[in-house]
């Protein structure tokens, strides 16, 4: 039967194929399609590849869009697979066989290097270290590598001290480890006194060595990566026909030293160059080439780039609509690379809590032949001091006053303990005791229960500490809304609502007659107005319906909001707290206005003014 049913698949599939690659699928259709194996990947794998395949064949010519979009169903598809995606994982970062113990540290760094995970590749350079003769050249390389490591950890002044220690060291660097370390040294420069201090005139010297020694003993990957830095340099200074010509060598380099993630790391630094020179084409197709030179899960945090930077341009162009998806897809591929992360880190810590408990078990046993040595010790002492009190009465008296002494002295360490414990377990409580408590309850559970019962309150602890992940992700965006800073007032605040919509007990209406963009410290005042409207009418106001109007005439932006919630009286003064005298100050700050009409049981109407 199973065979059976896989012939039908293969058939269907084989069908599905044949119709679709006769027809032509319009943009609306794409994006149904597209939204359908989304949703499906995770419940019907071999549907969602049927949809994929009709998404690709049935498009003549996709554009570089949805060429993009493609790609992560495709990517979806794959993590789909658990164990083909985890076979893709080992593959990319175990080395193989035929090295040795060291130098397969050395290609398994190097790889978590080239996807930007510093934090992984650094034990594994420490190790190498240590393992190596102090002045050896592949000791040397590792030192270069642990201070690319610190540079993508963005811990400059380590890594800069690091290398001019190697540079200025009496023993000899080989040329191939001197270039990579006079381009490594560049590029921390190049990133370090961005944007408060300048070191071009650095950046420039280093690279300039690097270039010089590189063509000197043919070492391209060292000579495209110096191409690659001062092209950075001269785009930074607005030289964009210095940057370009630069960036174009260091790519076609960088190939052909087969070093694909670098080029296309590369071909960002050159899309921001055709950015800068309004060439948004130029821009779109540099993303389209490195994208065409690999997959998604073999560099998930290069893609972050890439579809960001995608966003970037489409933004630029004024194509709101995909810069949106776009993002969208950078910020989830950010979120599952985070979550896997977290995955990887309970499983760490689950076995070092392990490993805790039969420490603490061992901790304790120690402590209690100890307690009953003390009691020993104690009771050897009192009969002792008993025996001499009752030989001599005045030892005996000036033993029990300092064990008056003593005691009080007890009684006061015992009072300081106290009271620094009650500090210390209100802090604990108001700040992680409720995210601490519930992920405690569940680890105890996971100890105390059935083998049987263990995967299903795993499952559980997963759940507590994503909600806290959630949770943290949530207050972050509250603090730094990033869609505010690059799509505008509009995007944010649809961004902001969309969550209250599933909320069947308050219905919000947002209406806007305004799309543009104006001053960012602007666009953030009256979005945090609006925020600490909506955040007042939910804790305090009991409303059912909120109505948010936003238009804009002779360069004046004006807001009206309103809820049916129970009003308030404003004749009394102070009334509304903190909240509505902070906006009331924003708003004067920047020359706008606010006006508040409310009474009780009549719902509240706040409108606001701010020249633009």
């Amino acid at each position: 039967m199973q065979l059976l049913r896989n012939v039908v698949i293969l058939l269907c599939l084989f069908l599905t194929e044949k119709l679709d690659s006769q027809s032509v699928i319009s943009s609306d259709e794409f994006d149904s399609i597209y939204y359908h194996v989304l949703a499906s990947v995770s419940t019907d794998s071999i549907k969602a590849n049927i949809e994929l395949k009709r998404l690709v064949s049935s498009m003549k010519e996709n554009s570089p869009i949805q060429k993009a979009r493609i790609r992560y169903l495709r990517f979806c598809v794959t993590r789909s697979d658990k164990k083909k995606y985890i076979t893709i994982e080992n593959q990319m970062y175990s080395a193989p066989d035929s090295l040795s113990i060291i130098d397969s540290l050395l290609y398994s760094a190097s790889k978590y290097l080239e996807r930007s995970m510093p934090d992984k590749a650094i034990p594994l350079l420490l190790d190498e270290i240590n393992l190596l003769p102090e002045n050896s050249g592949k000791s040397h390389l590792c030192k270069i590598n642990l201070c690319e490591a610190y540079r993508q950890k963005q811990e400059y002044a380590k890594g800069t001290s690091m290398l001019y220690e190697l540079l200025t060291d009496k023993s000899t660097l080989s040329y191939e480890n001197r270039a990579y370390a006079y381009n490594r040294l560049a590029a921390l420069y190049n990133e370090w006194g961005y944007p408060r201090i300048s070191y071009s005139d650095s950046v420039l010297k280093y690279s300039d060595l690097c270039i010089a020694l590189s063509e000197k003993i043919n070492s391209k990957p060292n000579l495209a990566l110096a191409q690659n830095e001062l092209s950075f340099q001269f785009m930074r200074k607005k030289e964009y026909e210095k940057a370009l010509e630069l960036s174009l060598k260091s790519v076609e380099t960088f190939k052909e030293a087969g070093m694909p993630f670098h080029a296309m790391s590369a071909l960002i630094n050159q899309s921001n160059i055709y950015i800068g020179e309004k060439k948004f084409g130029s821009a779109l197709k540099a993303i389209g080439d490195a994208m065409d030179m690999s997959e998604i899960e073999q560099n998930r945090n290069l893609y972050l780039r890439l579809y960001s930077q995608f966003a970037r341009i489409c933004q630029q162009m004024g194509n709101y609509k995909e810069a949106f998806e776009l993002l969208k897809i950078s910020n989830q591929l950010q979120s599952d690379f985070f979550k896997d992360r977290i995955n990887m880190q309970i499983n760490e810590q689950s076995a070092k809590y392990d490993l805790l408990v039969k420490e603490q078990k061992i901790k304790k046993e120690k402590e209690k032949n100890e307690f009953r040595r003390r009691q020993l010790i104690l009771l050897v002492f009192i009969t002792i001091s008993l025996l001499v009190a009752f030989i001599v009465g005045f030892f005996y008296f000036r033993l029990k006053r300092k064990g008056v002494i003593r005691q009080k002295l007890m009684e006061a360490v015992a009072e300081t303990e106290i009271q620094e414990q009650k500090r210390i377990a209100r802090d604990l409580h108001d700040g992680l005791g409720p995210v601490l408590s519930a992920i405690n309850h569940y680890f105890q559970a996971f100890l105390d229960a059935e083998p049987g019962d263990k995967p299903t309150i795993q499952k559980k602890l997963r759940e507590v500490i994503s909600d806290a992940i959630d949770e943290v992700s949530r207050i972050s965006q509250n603090i730094s809304p990033h869609v505010l800073e690059q799509f505008g007032l509009i995007p944010a605040l649809n961004s902001f609502i969309a969550p209250l919509d599933k909320n069947d007990r308050l219905k919000v209406s947002f209406t806007s007659g305004f799309n543009g963009r104006f001053d960012l410290k602007k666009e953030l005042t009256i979005y945090r107005c609006i925020t600490e409207l909506f955040n007042n009418t939910m804790k305090h106001a009991g409303a059912t319906h909120i109505s948010l109007t936003i238009t804009s005439r002779d360069r004046m932006l004006y807001v009206t909001y309103s809820d049916n919630g129970k009003g308030f009286n404003t004749d009394v003064k102070n009334h509304g707290g903190m909240g509505l005298y902070n906006i009331r100050q924003r708003m004067k700050s920047f020359g706008g206005s606010v006006v508040i009409e409310s009474a009780q049981n009549e719902g509240t109407k706040t409108m606001m003014a701010l020249p633009i």
